[in-house]
């Protein structure tokens, strides 16, 4: 039996700021044709973020164009969106839950690990 290396894409990003009269954004991750052409599907998904100030952020992620999963707390490890077509990226959600006292506008600083699927 062969074994096929493993794939995986990494990518991070500043978002844009979330202010009080603006109190949401989304962070695209698009990993780039030369790895999705080598995948099948996708497979386990990590991500990470942290963001400056006081606000408590609730946010999710989702497959361009289809299923999200909701984030408790700032790390997601997910096998939500095993099998799907790996040309897809994603698009992070953010939304303020609560602002905590703070005013300062907040900006996201979000990395995400892609697996795929040969």
């Amino acid at each position: 039996m062969g074994h096929k290396a493993s794939l995986a894409w990494d990518g991070e990003q500043l978002s844009e700021a979330i202010t009080t009269s603006s109190p949401r954004t989304q962070q695209r991750f698009m990993p780039p044709e030369s790895i999705r052409s080598q995948a099948r599907a996708l497979g386990k998904v990590e991500l990470s973020y942290d963001h400056n100030g006081r606000a408590i952020l609730k946010s999710r992620l989702c497959l361009q164009g289809g299923a999200c999963v909701d984030m408790n707390g700032s790390v997601l490890s997910t096998r939500a969106f095993a099998g799907q077509d790996a040309r897809h990226g994603f698009v992070l959600e953010h939304e303020v839950w609560s602002w905590a006292g703070s005013t300062e506008a907040v900006r996201v600083r979000a990395s995400i690990r892609v697996n795929y699927q040969r």
